[in-house]
Formats: C-alpha cells, structure tokens, sequence
C-alpha cells in the first residue's frame, strides 16, 4: 500500500488544506502471503472511498486509530481523507464552502493526479460522527456523485448536539460557523436530514445505497435510530446494524471493515 500526504489549494476554501490518500499498490504480502495487488494499468483505475473524520479531528484520524490502510488493500479500494475542519461539511454563509469542496473540487482534483475513478459507481463516501452526518448531507444533496453512503454513529441531528454537555457547548458554537448564531442560514431542504431524504424521496430521485451504523451504548444512538425508523417509513433501502459499543475507534474500527464488505465493489480496477 501506499500513503500519500497531500497538500492542494482550494478555490471552495481559499486556503491551502490538507488531504491523504491511501492507494493499494504492491507490498511484501504479495511475497509473503501470495497477494495480486498490482500497479494499474494504462486506463484502469481504482474505486474510491472518500472518508470523513469527526468533529475536533482531521485528516489523519482514520489512519491513526484504524486500520483503514490494511482493510482498503485487502479491497483494492483507494481512500482519501480530506480534512473537514469543524464545519460540518456545509457551505458556511462566512465563505468557506466545505459541502462544495468535499463533493466537488475535491474529487476532481484526485481524479486529476491519482488513478482513481470519476464514475458514480465506483465512488463512496463514508465519515463517523460529524462525518456521518456530513455523509449523509453530501450523500443527498449530490445522490449523483455516490453509489453507496454509510454513516458510522452519525451526528444526525445538524440543529442540536447529542454529546456529553462539554462537548455539545463547543460543537453548538462551530455550528454557528456553519449556520448562524441564530440559525438564520439554516435551510432544511439543504441542511435538516429528514427534510432532505423526504424531499429526495418524493422527488423521485435515485438515492445512494445506505448504510448506518451505531453503538448502543452511544451518545448518538436515539437519534440514529430515529432516522433509521424514519428512512423505513419513507421505504428507503437502508441497512442498519447496531452492537455494543461507545462513540469511538473501538466500535468504528470493526464496522469500518464490515462497510467495506458491504460496498458494492468486487476488489479489481476498473475502467
């Protein structure tokens, strides 16, 4: 495998941030183990899980107490991990415009220097707690961009926090930046998850396969379930899985490795 750290400038942003990549290229398991993983080919080219940390975290969260790498190699499945700030990956009304960056510019600058994937079938998106939420958000918003979303203990409920009272009274600041200090900005057709699926549902539209995970022990746990229940009520497909479990690496770590079974990729380059 190979780690790629990486720093691009946005325009969304206008700022220089930073990104990491994960590609599956050739290491010693195939001598030890008997492994095929190979170069790409002149064309071919990998599928993509773009994967979002967390509030107060970043870039390098998933790589450091997970492990992602180990698990997307075995898949032959590129990862990129962009940093998302504290912004709850929406377009803050003060300039940074986080949702378009992640959706938009982002894939198009990796597809431009890696060998990665620029189809919807072949493109993922994943994040746990703000980055479940922030999955979700993208997920709808652009259904065309992704193939299949999963959500790991999900900040699902963008106007208040679930987290332990320290916690919620810095992220319900952050979440000024990204909406207000009034919630003046707050759209939710844009912004609220059960409005946005409902308005997608009725539309029509063809969703992203879904996924949700949670512990049920997990600060988050009433409010998954409430949108799981909710998602059924309007027929989506969403698979749902639960066990026990706390918000933290412990309980992402294994079900990290369970969404990349559930993916709908086959662990070969494509076209």
């Amino acid at each position: 495998m190979a780690l790629f750290q990486c720093k691009i400038f946005s325009q969304a942003l206008y700022r220089s941030v930073n990104v990491n990549v994960i590609l599956p290229l050739p290491d010693s398991n195939n001598d030890f183990f008997g492994a095929d993983i190979r170069y790409p080919k002149p064309g071919e080219k990998y599928p993509v899980l773009y994967l979002l940390h967390g509030f107060s975290a970043d870039e390098s969260d998933w790589q450091r107490f997970s492990r992602i790498e180990s698990y997307a190699q075995a898949k032959n499945l590129a990862v990129v991990m962009p940093d998302g700030y504290n912004s709850f990956y929406e377009n803050s009304p003060f300039g940074a415009g986080y949702a378009d960056y992640v959706a938009k510019e982002l894939p198009a600058a990796m597809e431009a220097v890696f060998p990665i994937s620029g189809k919807r079938n072949n493109r993922f998106i994943a994040g746990l707690s703000m980055g479940g939420g922030g999955t979700y958000k993208l997920a709808l918003r652009f259904p065309e961009r992704y193939a299949a979303a999963a959500s790991l203990s999900g900040g699902l409920n963008s106007k208040q926090s679930s987290s332990p009272s320290g916690v919620s009274s810095r992220s319900n600041e952050w979440r000024a930046f990204a909406y207000g200090k009034d919630f003046e900005y707050f759209v939710p057709e844009m912004s609220d998850l059960k409005t946005l699926l409902k308005k997608k549902v009725d539309e029509g539209v063809d969703l992203p396969r879904l996924y949700q995970c949670c512990g049920t022990e997990d600060f988050t746990y009433k409010d998954n379930v409430e949108f799981k229940e909710f998602a059924k009520s309007l027929g989506v497909d969403l698979t749902w899985e639960e066990g026990p479990g706390m918000h933290n690496f412990d309980f992402w770590d294994p079900y990290i490795r369970r969404i990349l079974d559930w993916l709908p990729i086959d662990g070969g380059l494509v076209d």
